[in-house]
């Protein structure tokens, strides 16, 4: 009896440090995450040729659209240029303009620098930093529009000398266009110089003859000045060229044969 109680002891002992022994098993490790895809690759070169052909269809909106994506994409001053002209032509955001201007790194590399600078300043009304960037603009590249704009610049600030030379190399560029003509006429008469001024007048009155408004702008320039039998001349010959178009005009009455 005592060797079996002694048996069952020791078979029970057995049993409860055997269960104690055992461990669970932990469970398994997750799998590690999938790397992220790769961002598509932007092509800022074809995004800049779509925004100018978007451009020349006259979607500005378009354009900047993809101008802005491949700035954010590839920076260069070429890009922040554009999106700046883009911004100035449509009369947009002038600060955002004027900051894509400032930072653009190499000054030199774009005559447009100096150009977009002249047009945020002139847009913001300051003739005297726009005439100044559009000196520097024509120094590097020749351009009559531009110095279209800095007369323009220097006849607000009554630079109206100054305004005459400009336009005198707009002449130069363009002898064949009566409305620099007329300008540079309003411009020496601003500035004084009555002699030229009638000269340049002539001159525009003359380049269309077959149009009385040439004559009649003769006219009034006479009657400013005081010679009234000039301004008689010219009226007489705006009136003539008028009765010589309405002439060309009339109908043919019909044949009575």
């Amino acid at each position: 009896m005592t060797r079996l109680l002694a048996a069952l002891l020791a078979a029970t002992l057995a049993v409860a440090c055997g269960g104690r022994s055992r461990t669970v098993a932990p469970p398994p490790a997750p799998p590690p995450p999938s790397p992220p895809a790769p961002a598509p690759q932007v092509d800022a070169g074809a995004l800049r040729a779509d925004a100018l052909a978007l451009r020349a269809a006259g979607d500005l909106e378009g354009a900047r659209a993809k101008l802005e994506l491949a700035l954010t994409a590839a920076p260069s001053d070429a890009l922040r240029l554009d999106v700046a002209d883009l911004l100035v032509a449509d009369g947009g955001d002038l600060d955002r303009a004027g900051v894509l201007v400032a930072d653009v790194r190499n000054r030199d590399a774009d005559v447009r620098f100096d150009v977009l600078s002249a047009r945020v300043a002139e847009l913001r009304g300051d003739d005297a930093a726009a005439a100044d960037a559009y000196a520097r603009a024509v120094a590097r590249a020749e351009d009559a529009d531009v110095r279209l704009r800095r007369a323009s610049a220097l006849e607000r600030l009554g630079r109206t000398g100054d305004a005459a030379r400009e336009l005198e190399r707009v002449r130069a560029l363009r002898p064949d266009d009566v409305s620099v003509q007329e300008r540079l006429a309003e411009a020496y008469e601003a500035d004084g110089r009555i002699g030229d001024a009638e000269a340049a007048w002539v001159t525009a009155a003359a380049a269309t003859p077959v149009r009385a408004a040439g004559y009649e702008r003769l006219a009034r320039f006479y009657e400013r000045v005081g010679r009234r039998d000039a301004a008689e001349r010219a009226e007489s010959r705006a009136r003539a060229i008028t009765r010589q178009g309405e002439r060309a005009l009339r109908p043919l009455l019909p044949s009575k044969r």
